[in-house]
């Protein structure tokens, strides 16, 4: 019952100060933000309300953001402050050890991380989206529908085609080129002139239709008009086909990533990306490995020295983390490794400070 009671009173320390410090620097970022662009938004005449809107679908990419420098914030001020009053001395002295002070923290503090991982997986993509439709009708005030364009479209199926297509106007497409590649060498080709959305459905005209399969034997087939059985996206994904994997959920991106490899391309910046929308949020969890035996130190050292070292642990991890996902984004190293490779460094310093704070 008293481990209960001291977990509670931690926790609700630590969550106080967590939550202080996400809202204090969230509020400092989209200041900056809105001193930024404060121009933008007089030239357009956009009205208070339409700001506060396009903040609030701005804000949840932020949080994610800050989120781990938030977690080592509370920790400091929580646990920080509890030994500055002498509070962990005193546990101390009735047998309690430092593992059981912050172990109440680790659980809730990978709690946390997994809601931040699931909100970055999949919310934070869709506020991207939704950011980006607000701006356009509410800031900028474009009215009508948005006319679906593109030129040079490269779109790849489900099923490993090719397609390539010059231009993309409203609901019609035209010289379009459909390639099938079999262990590295083409085996079908077909080219339309055009084509027109018919709702749910694309009708191709002046269709040449090759097959290089068997080698020995070129077959030909020429129809005027017909209904495509391998172009079934609507326009409006044609004039999205050249994703970006930041602005994809992650099943979204998962499945990009398999187009890709069906039809034979490289996925390496797809990979990193998706790795890294795990990666990036536990991060919050490793910092309290090297976060809470520092904030136990504060009496010895001083409260701004561990939050100093802390501070310079964080952003050490992060600038470590950009690195080895370019080395991932160039093929230096797999995917994987390259995310996972700055979790198991810094979890390694966490473990030997966690450790080097029990009592022997």
């Amino acid at each position: 019952m008293g481990n209960r009671i001291l977990d509670r009173y931690i926790l609700r320390r630590f969550f106080k100060a967590f939550f202080l410090t996400l809202m204090a620097f969230l509020f400092i970022y989209v200041i900056t933000n809105l001193f930024e662009r404060i121009g933008y938004f007089i030239d357009r005449k956009a009205s208070v309300v339409d700001i506060l809107g396009y903040y609030l679908l701005f804000s949840p990419k932020i949080v994610v953001r800050l989120m781990p420098l938030a977690v080592l914030l509370g920790v400091y001020f929580s646990l920080g402050m509890l030994t500055k009053n002498n509070e962990v001395l005193a546990l101390r002295g009735l047998g309690i050890s430092p593992f059981n002070i912050y172990k109440p923290l680790f659980v809730y503090g990978f709690v946390v991380s997994c809601v931040v991982l699931i909100f970055n997986c999949s919310f934070v993509p869709e506020t991207r989206h939704l950011l980006k439709e607000f701006k356009r009708e509410k800031i900028d005030k474009v009215k009508g529908e948005r006319m679906t364009y593109a030129r040079n479209i490269n779109y790849i199926t489900e099923d490993g085609w090719i397609i390539k297509i010059e231009k993309l106007r409203d609901n019609g497409i035209s010289d379009i080129d459909f390639f099938r590649y079999k262990d590295g060498r083409l085996v079908e080709r077909i080219y339309a002139k055009r084509g027109e959305w018919e709702g749910s459905f694309w009708i191709l005209e002046n269709v040449h239709k090759r097959n290089f399969e068997r080698v020995d034997d070129l077959t030909y087939k020429y129809e005027r008009r017909e209904k495509s059985t391998i172009l079934k996206v609507p326009p409006g994904e044609l004039s999205r086909s050249k994703y970006d994997p930041i602005n994809l959920s992650f099943l979204a991106l998962l499945r990009y990533i398999r187009r890709l490899e069906l039809s034979g391309s490289i996925s390496l910046r797809e990979r990193v990306e998706l790795y890294g929308r795990i990666n990036y949020p536990m991060m919050g969890f490793i910092i309290l490995f090297f976060g809470c035996p520092l904030a136990l130190e504060v009496k010895r050292r001083g409260l701004i020295f561990g939050f100093g070292l802390g501070i310079l642990g964080s952003f050490t991890f992060w600038g470590v983390i950009q690195l080895f996902k370019e080395l991932g984004i160039k093929g230096a190293l797999p995917p994987y490794i390259a995310i996972i490779s700055p979790d198991i460094m810094f979890l390694g310093v966490g473990l030997y400070l966690l450790l080097k704070g029990q009592p022997r």
